[in-house]
């Protein structure tokens, strides 16, 4: 195992997991409290919120394609290093677009 690749790939993911919370992140979400507004939906639901996931989801995604990209490419292809990329892609698609699917 190369130390160094595999080094430079856990900063990569701690830093595109960085990017894709905060980015994901409204501050509405500190009003959940499980009493009335038990979820996402109720908090976007409750108070006016600016959704700026238009804007952010794709933002965060561009941030992510480089590690997207090393995954695919032939030379550097691994295991861990896709499963880091398929969990960054679902986490992304989760955090921007599946929290929001059930919403009315």
């Amino acid at each position: 195992m190369n130390w160094k690749k595999f080094t430079l790939s856990i900063i990569s993911l701690l830093l595109c997991l960085f990017f894709i919370f905060y980015y994901s992140y409204f501050k509405e979400e500190l009003y959940i409290d499980g009493d009335e507004i038990k979820n996402v939906c109720d908090a976007r639901r409750v108070f006016v919120v600016d959704d700026i996931r238009d804007f952010t989801a794709p933002l965060s995604l561009l941030i992510i394609s480089p590690f997207i990209f090393f995954s695919l490419k032939k030379s550097t292809r691994c295991g861990y290093l896709t499963l880091i990329t398929l969990f960054l892609f679902c986490l992304w698609f989760w955090r921007f677009f599946g929290r929001f699917l059930w919403c009315s």
